[in-house]
């Protein structure tokens, strides 16, 4: 009889909450909005305290969908489904985002191109540079991950890049990397490597347009600060 009233009990709020979202979703609360996500991984659960646990430790939404998987399998109760999920979200929001900049200027949107970047790459605990390929209309070819490494230790190959960029028939380049510390101020290393890279693209006639530095919270342009 417990179970029974237990069970009545859940399912009675899940249907409430459901009938709320769908009426005004942008009215319901956080915890709610993940608490009803939660529903998709267990049928049979109040889902409210995992929901209210995963905001109290990474602060928001955002936060928790970009989370790293291991901070999140910390979190008691979570486990691969609840992951799997949380992927599929992200994988959802990349594309949207991406989407994006693939229909813009991206000499005229960059304010797109650094939203897709802060929420791919900017709560990273490993550094990424990832270039993006563009046309001699300023659009994107092509953007491609070419290096990954552990904190502060990516390696960057100059030629490689050349050679990449040719092959894809770029007429210009956008260089992003993160930094994992969530400061993006510009080390002396990115600087060399930024005006070695600058100087054998002039050579071929690809335009390096700029080189962006992903922070948590903020993002430096290398051309802003007089770079390139």
């Amino acid at each position: 009889m417990k179970f029974q009233d237990k069970k009545s009990h859940y399912v009675g709020h899940r249907r409430r909450l459901k009938s709320k979202f769908m009426s005004n979703p942008s009215h319901i609360a956080d915890y709610e909005l993940m608490e009803t996500l939660l529903f998709y991984v267990f049928q049979r659960k109040d889902t409210k305290p995992l929901a209210k646990t995963l905001l109290n430790r990474f602060q928001t939404i955002r936060d928790i969908v970009w989370a790293n998987h291991s901070d999140l399998k910390k979190i008691s109760g979570v486990g691969e489904s609840t992951i799997h999920l949380l992927t599929v979200v992200r994988e959802i929001l990349s594309r949207t985002l991406l989407e994006k900049v693939v229909e813009s200027n991206l000499i005229m949107s960059t304010s797109q191109v650094l939203e897709y970047y802060k929420n791919t790459i900017g709560h990273l605990k490993t550094e990424q540079f990832r270039i993006m390929f563009l046309n001699n209309k300023n659009r994107l070819i092509s953007e491609e991950l070419m290096y990954e490494g552990t904190v502060n230790n990516t390696a960057i190959y100059p030629r490689e890049i050349v050679h990449r960029a040719l092959e894809c028939g770029a007429s210009a380049i956008i260089m992003i990397h993160n930094h994992p510390s969530g400061d993006p101020t510009p080390s002396r290393q990115d600087v060399v490597m930024t005006k070695m890279i600058k100087d054998i693209t002039q050579k071929l006639d690809i335009i390096l347009l700029d080189h962006v530095i992903i922070g948590k919270h903020k993002t430096i342009s290398l051309k802003e600060f007089g770079v390139i």
